[in-house]
């Protein structure tokens, strides 16, 4: 097992922890969430660009990249939701901060799953 495989798995266990860690947190701020799907999404399109080989398709980290990216995003658009149109009585919806975790969730096993398969 090279260096570089051994750093790609290291990363995705860290993903998968952070993505447990936020899913069971009670903070109604989705912004550290959706920071972590975001820069999740950053890694994959590094990790999926740089293992390309024969250039015949995308590679399983960037596929999993474009999800967890357009997850974070539509993460944050809900975030923005003003607070007017809400329940005010009740607490923030947590569906950002789910979403998010599906992003980071989804970028951590494509990065496992181009460590496999490459």
């Amino acid at each position: 097992m090279s260096a570089s495989s051994i750093v790609l798995l290291l990363l995705a266990a860290a993903l998968l922890a952070t993505a447990v860690v936020l899913a069971r947190s009670r903070s109604a701020l989705p912004w550290p969430a959706i920071l972590v799907a975001a820069l999740t999404a950053a890694v994959c399109f590094t990790v999926g660009g740089d293992s390309v080989k024969d250039g015949s398709g995308p590679s399983f980290a960037t596929v999993t990249g474009a999800i967890a990216g357009f997850l974070s995003v539509v993460a944050a658009v809900m975030a923005l939701v003003p607070k007017r149109s809400r329940n005010e009585d009740g607490p923030a919806p947590r569906t950002p901060i789910l979403l998010s975790v599906g992003g980071i969730t989804l970028g951590a096993l494509g990065l496992l799953l181009t460590l496999v398969t490459g």
